[in-house]
């Protein structure tokens, strides 16, 4: 069984509109945080202008699987925490996961998430992307980015990114997006959660790597 083949395909095709999204990088205005920090939408912006930025130098034939993997890597991995997504993903199951088994699901969910964004890159045709500034929880240590996919065809798409501030570094970092009502970590959790029923996390582990070697 291939894990999330068809959620992979699905975001694909919406995450490739907002990486190449434009002309967001605002800072928040009305916040409630004092400390001065990068706000959330601008790190979504700052990752994925960069990978534009990027992407804009080379021509189409420049644009290979291993050089949009590099660049993928490079912008777009650090601005999402890892940890906290593959927790959320595995559910239930980290906590019966012992530290080897997080670590390697770590790794193998990262891999996961690369191709997906690789794919999404080499899908995106020309739509646009809109930002809404931030909304804050009360404790002002959770962020909501909203945004609006407009496709060539004039439909839009509703796409949420959830982002926390880390209490050491600071900094935000997305750890959910939410796209047209389909929840990222929701989706998978569903998927490894049903997975798992029937199979060992060592054998889960084993069927990733074989997917990360295709």
């Amino acid at each position: 069984m291939r894990i999330a083949i068809q959620t992979l395909s699905t975001f694909a095709v919406f995450i490739a509109a907002l990486l190449a999204c434009s002309g967001v990088a605002a800072n928040e205005t009305g916040t409630k945080t004092a400390v001065a920090e990068i706000a959330p939408r601008d790190v979504v912006a700052s990752a994925t202008l960069g990978i534009i930025n990027e992407l804009n130098k080379l021509q189409p034939e420049q644009r290979t699987e291993e050089e949009v993997r590099r660049l993928v890597q490079t912008y777009i991995v650090p601005a999402i925490d890892q940890e906290k997504i593959a927790m959320g993903a595995l559910g239930k199951y980290w906590r019966r996961a012992d530290p080897e088994q997080r670590q390697a699901f770590i790794d193998r969910f990262r891999e996961l998430q690369i191709r997906t964004y690789s794919g999404a890159f080499k899908a995106f045709n020309g739509e646009q992307f809109e930002f809404d500034e931030a909304r804050f929880n009360d404790s002002g240590d959770k962020a909501l980015v909203k945004g609006t996919l407009k496709q060539n065809n004039g439909n839009t798409i509703p796409v949420d990114f959830r982002l926390y501030r880390d209490k050491d570094s600071q900094e935000w970092r997305i750890y959910d997006a939410v796209i047209a009502g389909l929840g990222m970590v929701k989706t998978y959790r569903e998927q490894l959660s049903e997975r798992l029923q029937n199979i060992s996390m060592n054998e889960l582990l084993a069927e990733l790597s074989a997917q990360d070697a295709n």
